[in-house]
């Protein structure tokens, strides 16, 4: 299956789950980890998503899919383990041109939920277009070894730094050689470390020129925070 990489932004967008059990769960999860106001179909649920349901953090439908359903929806999916509901949801989703994702048929798709490695805003997709789930699950577990938890709070704290530095400096032809600089220097060990002091030295070291020691110091509180050191 040929496919076009992108990323959904759904934050606060209304989308549905049809299925209750432990793969509409999974799907819950990434949509809201993504802010998106979630309502799950369904005749029973898991305990997580009965707890969720509960606590008013989604909208819960206990009944049998019906086309009207996906009405409005950003993004639909259906999860259950009845092809026919499944392809019936697919249907209906395409029929108002919603972007939909059947569980393991993805020929009923319009878009594929592709494996994934979260470090913070950091991302990492996996696709083999269908092909192999197997081996986009294998690649997934390498990256997660690759890129550790360290870069959650690291691209924090580079975020943190380029908003700063672009709020006081926007349009300064030498800020894109000080991201450079910043990227390509040991500060992602140091942050992996939680040396907050050597964080510090290696931020003064590169936008010690541009922006001050106190400042410096105010943003790598704030990205490390609750870190060791």
């Amino acid at each position: 299956m040929k496919t076009y990489p992108i990323f959904a932004v759904i934050d606060n967008q209304p989308c549905l789950v049809v299925g209750g059990g432990a793969v509409g769960e999974r799907k819950v999860a990434d949509l809201m980890a993504a802010g998106a106001r979630v309502t799950v179909v369904s005749r029973t649920l898991t305990p997580e998503l009965a707890a969720l349901a509960s606590r008013g953090e989604i909208s819960y439908l206990p009944e049998d899919f019906r086309e009207a359903q996906v009405e409005g929806m950003a993004l639909v999916m259906a999860a259950t383990d009845d092809p026919e509901v499944n392809a019936a949801v697919s249907a209906a989703a395409q029929a108002r041109a919603i972007w939909v994702n059947v569980a393991d048929a993805p020929e009923y798709c319009t878009f594929i939920v592709p494996a994934q490695v979260r470090r913070g805003e950091l991302t990492l997709a996996i696709s083999t277009g269908g092909a192999s789930p197997a081996l986009a699950r294998q690649v997934r577990e390498e990256l997660q070894q690759h890129f550790g938890p360290e870069y959650g709070p690291y691209l924090d704290l580079l975020q943190r730094v380029r908003t700063r530095l672009l709020a006081e400096r926007r349009g300064l032809p030498d800020n894109g050689p000080l991201f450079h600089r910043l990227v390509h220097s040991p500060l992602k060990e140091a942050v992996a470390q939680g040396d907050r002091t050597r964080v510090l030295k290696l931020l003064q070291e590169v936008l010690g020129s541009v922006l001050s020691a106190p400042v410096l110091g105010e943003l790598v509180s704030q990205a490390l925070k609750g870190t060791e050191g």
